[in-house]
């Protein structure tokens, strides 16, 4: 377990007298990950509200009428209220997504805030924004945060004098990756942080050997069922805009797509302006930026399995190697990816809540 010296002595004592247990029947890393996919959410959240946040278009300073689709879930007493979190879903996924919805209520019924963004061409906001994100829509999350806190600033304003309140982050996935990049790409003078805490739940730190372990033979069904998923988003929006009418090429062109690699090739990295594959992984994988860049992240919390058969451990367990004050990194036996789920509810959705609270 990693430590922090900044962390409270709650929060340490917290993470070593609760540790992850699986529980029956969600045995193994791969039914850890899949158990959100079989399980119905009956639950709702009492309080949404639609914000619809302006971005620019893809590569461009210029605003074309591109937007990002948040929805606002409040606590039941304001005036007991913790911070804002922001959280944001991972790849081929949306707000509508089992996981993302249960922290978003955990955090909720425990005084928070929370902000559930859809990324650039996901879910219901498929048909705001032209283009897909990828591991480093920088531009997008920075527009999407620097709107919410004026947001806040308007909607809270006699909250956020009285009290001084944090704005925290949660990535599931690559959404931590995205909020990760995000955090390294901001720039403000007076050493202003992006974010207040950021906590990543199984991220990809290197997007190379997490595309090389999807590759797998082991693992072909779930890049199948990431690639359909990716496949929609792709056929959606480039039918939205109107380009897939009597463009056969183009239809055959998503339609042979073999794996997350080629997607990545013949449409992330070019339409985000990465000068080939290769390219885009690197300069997306936050894990070759952390060090020097230390200066920008917030207090982080690093979660992951050992068993998570999408995304290899090992690049999060080697940022102990760092000796970062800042970061705290639990490491688990089981769990699989962004699964965690335990005889008392998702363990990590608990942990992420209890962090929050004491820093």
């Amino acid at each position: 377990m990693g430590r922090n010296n900044n962390i409270s002595f709650s929060f340490s004592d917290y993470a070593k007298n609760k540790p992850f247990r699986e529980v029956l029947p969600w045995i193994g890393g791969d039914l850890q990950t899949l158990r959100d996919t079989f399980v119905i959410d009956f639950g709702k959240s009492k309080k949404n509200k639609k914000i619809f946040f302006p971005i620019n278009k893809i590569l461009s300073k210029k605003f074309e009428c591109d937007y990002l689709l948040g929805f606002l879930e409040l606590p039941e007493n304001l005036n007991s209220l913790r911070g804002f979190v922001i959280v944001t879903h991972g790849l081929g996924g949306s707000t509508k997504r089992f996981g993302l919805r249960r922290i978003s209520r955990k955090l909720a019924n425990n005084g928070f805030v929370v902000l559930k963004l859809n990324l650039r061409g996901s879910g219901s906001a498929r048909y705001l924004a032209k283009g897909n994100y990828c591991a480093r829509c920088s531009s997008d999350v920075i527009s999407a945060i620097n709107y919410f806190k004026k947001f806040i600033n308007l909607e809270f304003k006699k909250l956020i004098k009285m009290n001084n309140l944090p704005i925290y982050g949660v990535g599931l996935s690559l959404g931590g990756t995205i909020l990760l990049n995000a955090c390294l790409d901001y720039d403000k003078n007076k050493g202003e942080k992006l974010l207040d805490g950021l906590a990543c739940v199984s991220t990809p730190l290197d997007l190379s050997s997490c595309s090389l372990c999807i590759e797998k033979p082991r693992n072909s069904i779930y890049q199948k069922w990431l690639l359909h998923r990716l496949k929609n988003q792709l056929w959606e929006g480039f039918n939205d805009e109107g380009k897939l009418l009597d463009n056969e090429k183009l239809r055959i062109k998503i339609r042979n797509l073999k794996s997350i690699r080629e997607f990545d090739q013949k449409f992330t990295a070019p339409s985000w302006g990465f000068n080939s594959l290769e390219d885009y992984y690197i300069k997306a994988s936050p894990i070759f930026r952390i060090q020097n860049s230390i200066k920008k992240l917030p207090p982080m919390l690093f979660i992951h399995a050992k068993d998570d058969p999408w995304v290899p451990y090992k690049d999060t367990l080697n940022l102990r190697k760092e000796s970062i004050d800042k970061f705290t990194i639990l490491i688990t036996e089981k769990g699989g990816h962004n699964g965690f789920h335990s005889i008392n509810g998702c363990w990590s959705d608990e942990v992420v809540k209890n962090w929050f609270m004491s820093i």
